[in-house]
């Protein structure tokens, strides 16, 4: 084949489009035409290129799908991770209650000093006490208040609590407060001690 009739069968030959003794014809002239093997190297080359660029455009729509999708998916976490703080930190945890809005009283009953709370401005009450690790003798409550919700789950009164201390030992006698025993109560704008020696007195249990 002449030259001419090679260039002109090269496209169709890189596209695979020729047929299998035209290939053998074209694959022998390249064999021994430099001319036209650098031709068809040029052709080969712009048409990579070519593919090269026809990809990037194919893919580029699918990158800016992910980046909306990833952006989506990013902010629907943002906002039910906010949702659940908030729902926590209104309906659950709250915030601490001040002294003025809690009524304490304390009774003897069942063998018990019978410290009850009422929370009075509305809210549901939540209690959280620990036992003094340095000191066995001191119990610290702390109050914090939130909204009630449907899920709440604290009863019928949800602004009361009650605390009790028993007053009888392991063989039923009597128990003796030292004056260390004590309940700290810790509200937003103050602390409270209660002596159980003072209380017990008070009520003419010892």
């Amino acid at each position: 084949m002449k030259c001419a009739i090679i260039k002109d069968l090269l496209p169709s030959y890189i596209d695979g489009l020729t047929s299998t003794e035209s290939n053998l014809e074209i694959e022998e002239h390249l064999n021994h035409c430099p001319q036209c093997k650098e031709i068809f190297e040029q052709m080969k080359g712009e048409i990579r290129v070519e593919n090269a660029e026809y990809n990037k455009e194919k893919i580029k729509p699918f990158k800016k799908l992910n980046r909306k999708v990833l952006k989506a998916v990013l902010i629907t976490l943002s906002v039910c991770a906010l949702v659940v703080v908030s729902y926590l930190y209104f309906f659950a945890f709250g915030w601490r209650v001040n002294s003025a809005d809690m009524n304490i009283e304390y009774v003897y009953k069942d063998e018990k000093i019978l410290f009850e709370f009422e929370l009075t401005d509305g809210r549901a009450l939540n209690p959280w006490s620990h036992l003094d690790e340095d000191n066995i003798h001191v119990t610290t409550i702390k109050f914090t208040e939130c909204f009630s919700s449907i899920l709440d789950d604290r009863g019928e009164h949800p602004n009361k609590f009650s605390y009790g201390v028993h007053c009888t030992n392991y063989n039923d006698n009597q128990a003796q407060f030292t004056k260390d025993d004590c309940v700290i109560l810790q509200f937003e704008d103050k602390t409270e001690t209660f002596y159980l020696r003072e209380i017990a007195k008070e009520l003419s249990i010892m």
